[in-house]
């Protein structure tokens, strides 16, 4: 058998075993282990099972991982997802779809110091939804903006997606950062604009569901109240941006200043312990997927597959723009199925060498899988996001939360196209 036969044949078996339910990591590790014992024998393999687990996570700059997640924890115990949520809703909870909208605004702002998909949709989920069933929003409406806008978590720098995107391709965190920016803000006003259209159909919606306007003290005062919020995005981002520190430097530095805002809050300490057992999971979880990821990607490089597939889409002579349009269906139909990291790990090694040899630029695929990702975080069987909103307001059905978030996968969809017809919308800034 030769080594290409063997490449199609691993990327057949990590299919029939994620199928079978073997979780991601096991399936890449037991894959791209045979795959080596198959071309290099049992030395070879011996050889590289000893050194890659640990030279794939012996590096210090992936302590950007934890230390993204466990800002994103802090800020949590500090309380700043309701802060966020009160200062939009002091500036448009009077309009048409007032509280879906703030709901959508209070999700970008917190997604700028967590940086997790899941964090963002149970945490705004929390204070709005339940106020929003109050005042006459029906479960769609309600419950639909707060879990495809929680997805923003993943795309609005902070992201915990593209950092792991960055350490899959060893592209830039900080283009990334850069990269994903204009289009985080992008997606939040569109879904504005959307609610507000489907609001607006209906009159006796809009009566019903109508709050005072608030006046420009009270604005003032729940803008001030959200300081927190502010200081540690510019902080943040701002360290990243200028060049003043690295991403993982800013991290460091995000995680400490959330963690002196929780502090400062009282009764929070049960739930900062929480967030440091939470955050050494989800790390251990993540590197358990990188150490499988690299067995594969070396046993895979090893059969020349990638590069194959490579040369054979570079002879199909496809734009930039037909080739990405293509990679929209199987990546949603992968969303629909495994998460976002996994996603990442499992195509990357495959995939970036297609992309690279197209000449597409790396942030912009980079935020196009970010986007993808999103609309897999809300589509069945899967669709996690709607299971955490679900899970955090007790009485929402499943099938209507799932009905409310169908016209923003269209909104995704068109951004995604959008991006693709002017990709400056995302390298024109790097």
């Amino acid at each position: 058998m030769t080594p290409l036969e063997i490449g199609y044949l691993m990327v057949a078996g990590v299919i029939v075993l994620l199928a079978l339910g073997i979780p991601v990591a096991l399936s890449l590790l037991a894959v791209g282990a045979s795959g080596l014992f198959a071309i290099r024998g049992v030395r070879g393999t011996e050889f590289l099972l000893e050194s890659l687990p640990y030279t794939s996570v012996a590096n210090l700059a992936l302590i950007v991982i934890p230390l993204f997640i466990l800002m994103g924890h802090f800020a949590f115990s500090a309380g700043l997802s309701e802060k966020a949520y009160k200062a939009a809703k002091a500036w448009v909870g009077h309009i048409a779809g007032g509280l879906p909208i703030a709901t959508v605004f209070a999700c970008a702002g917190f997604a700028t110091v967590c940086g997790s998909s899941v964090a963002t949709a149970a945490t705004i989920s929390k204070v709005t939804v339940p106020e929003m069933l109050r005042a006459g929003y029906n479960q769609r409406l309600a419950a639909g903006p707060v879990a495809i806008a929680g997805a923003l978590g993943i795309l609005i720098p902070p992201s915990g997606i593209l950092v792991i995107y960055s350490i899959a391709t060893n592209v830039s965190v900080s283009d990334l950062f850069i990269g994903a920016l204009i289009p985080g803000i992008l997606t939040a006003i569109v879904y504005a604009f959307g609610i507000y259209f489907m609001v607006r159909r209906d009159p006796e919606l809009v009566k019903r569901t109508r709050i005072p306007k608030a006046s420009w003290g009270e604005r003032a005062k729940a803008t001030a109240a959200a300081w927190e919020v502010v200081v540690l995005f510019l902080v943040v981002i701002g360290c990243i941006y200028t060049g003043v520190a690295t991403a993982t430097e800013a991290a460091g530095i995000g995680a400490a200043l959330a963690l002196v805002f929780a502090l400062l809050r009282k009764g929070q300490k049960g739930t900062i312990w929480k967030g440091l057992v939470e955050t050494g999971s989800s790390t251990a979880s993540i590197f358990l997927l990188m150490i499988a990821s690299a067995v594969f990607s070396v046993a895979l490089g090893t059969t020349q597959l990638p590069t194959v597939l490579a040369e054979a889409v570079t002879g199909l002579n496809l734009s930039p723009a037909v080739l990405l349009l293509l990679l929209i269906v199987p990546y949603l139909i992968l969303g629909c199925l495994i998460d976002g990291i996994s996603m990442i790990f499992i195509t990357m090694p495959v995939v970036f060498p297609i992309i690279e040899a197209a000449g597409i630029h790396p942030v912009l695929f980079g935020i196009f899988v970010t986007k993808l990702v999103e609309v897999g975080a809300v589509t069945p069987p899967v669709g996690i996001n709607v299971f955490v909103v679900q899970g955090s307001v007790p009485g929402l059905k499943l099938g209507e939360i799932f009905r409310g978030v169908i016209p923003f996968i269209l909104m995704e969809l068109g951004l995604i196209g959008l991006m693709i017809a002017f990709p400056q919308i995302v390298t024109g800034v790097l």
